[in-house]
């Protein structure tokens, strides 16, 4: 396979410079990028033919986060009901006795 001399040279200067380890150069093989011949040039080891696992970082059990309750909780927005847009509506005047006249004093 001398397609790969580039990447074969690259991986062995990696290796020896302590950038790559032996799981590194024995996953090269499984992928099909080196042959078991150069992983043993490269490691001086025989290519056992598997790829040790890396041990992964184990992840915490997700946990629900608390939740404190203020008591200022927004209430939900409400449409209006009687069929305009809701906004910038003005409040009837009330004369002494309660009673509107339907006017919104802004004439």
């Amino acid at each position: 396979m001398e397609e790969n001399t580039f990447l074969y040279n690259a991986i062995k200067l990696y290796y020896a410079k302590g950038y790559y380890d032996k799981q590194q150069v024995a996953r090269f093989v499984e992928l099909g990028k080196i042959t078991r011949e150069q992983y043993a040039a490269i490691t001086g080891e025989v290519y056992s033919g598997t790829v040790p696992v890396e041990p992964t970082p184990e992840t915490p059990p997700a946990t629900e986060e608390p939740t404190t309750d203020t008591g200022s909780e927004t209430p939900p927005a409400t449409e209006p009901t009687d069929g305009t847009d809701g906004g910038d509506a003005e409040t009837p005047i009330e004369d002494p006795t309660g009673s509107t006249d339907g006017s919104t004093g802004t004439e």
